[in-house]
């Protein structure tokens, strides 16, 4: 069911991407970085190599993405890649976890240890309130069945406006999902038919190595372990209504 919306022409050009990625007429990015081939082996790569590879691959990525985008390419014609520039934005993002600098913060506190908390008072695992079908986003987003949002916990903010307070702002609130977990939640709510994922919290830039290694962990599941522990944050019964 196609939404009025997507007739006004200014909305179509300045959202025609996500409008493609969320019909499934084009790829979503990661599955491009997917199909890019890193020079280097991640897991034994320095942070300053790992960034050099990142420099060095980005362009390629633009390359790539443009031609997809000017139906110049298809993303079938690529085979996938390994390692790839999605396994270096992963090895990245856990070796930053280690002097975490996700934020403006800057705390630069091992998070991987432990030992010591930053602003968001967070370690390495990351808790997920809720996640559930959002039918309150701008029509874009939300679609013609939700907006697949994520709900985490704990925040590097402090407003005193803000409306999730009494969720977002303690650490321990939630159920503590690794990058699989998370995964299994974004591929539940892409096959109930969520025209995307809205990751949110809380600020969700905290949890960065979790969304990250997720990400990479995206596929058509051939197992649905790990459903029943991601279901117990299940904040609404999948109802195919239309709205």
């Amino acid at each position: 069911m196609e939404l009025n919306v997507w007739d006004v022409p200014e909305i179509r050009e300045r959202l025609d991407w996500y409008y493609k990625v969320s019909t499934n007429k084009k790829p979503a990015k990661y599955l491009i970085c997917r199909r890019i081939e890193a020079s280097i082996n991640p897991a034994e790569a320095t942070e300053e190599e790992l960034w050099d590879e990142h420099e060095k691959l980005s362009p390629e990525f633009q390359k790539i993405f443009n031609a997809i985008k000017e139906d110049k390419m298809e993303l079938s014609e690529l085979r996938r890649a390994a390692p790839s520039f999605l396994d270096v934005k992963v090895a990245i993002v856990k070796r930053m976890l280690r002097h975490c600098n996700f934020c403006r913060w800057n705390c630069r506190v091992d998070r991987a240890e432990g030992t010591k908390h930053g602003t968001c008072q967070l370690e390495s695992e990351s808790r997920v309130s809720s996640y559930f079908h959002h039918r309150g986003e701008e029509l874009p987003i939300r679609g013609t069945s939700g907006s697949g949002t994520i709900f985490f916990t704990s925040c590097n903010m402090r407003c005193v406006f803000c409306q999730n307070g009494d969720i977002s702002h303690d650490k321990d609130n939630g159920v503590v999902f690794s990058p699989y977990m998370l995964a299994l939640a974004m591929w539940q709510l892409r096959l109930e038919g969520c025209h995307n994922i809205n990751l949110v919290g809380g600020e969700p830039t905290i949890h960065l190595h979790t969304i990250v290694e997720a990400i990479n962990l995206l596929r058509f599941f051939n197992s649905l372990s790990g459903v029943g522990e991601i279901m117990s944050v299940k904040a609404d019964a999948f109802i195919p209504y239309r709205m």
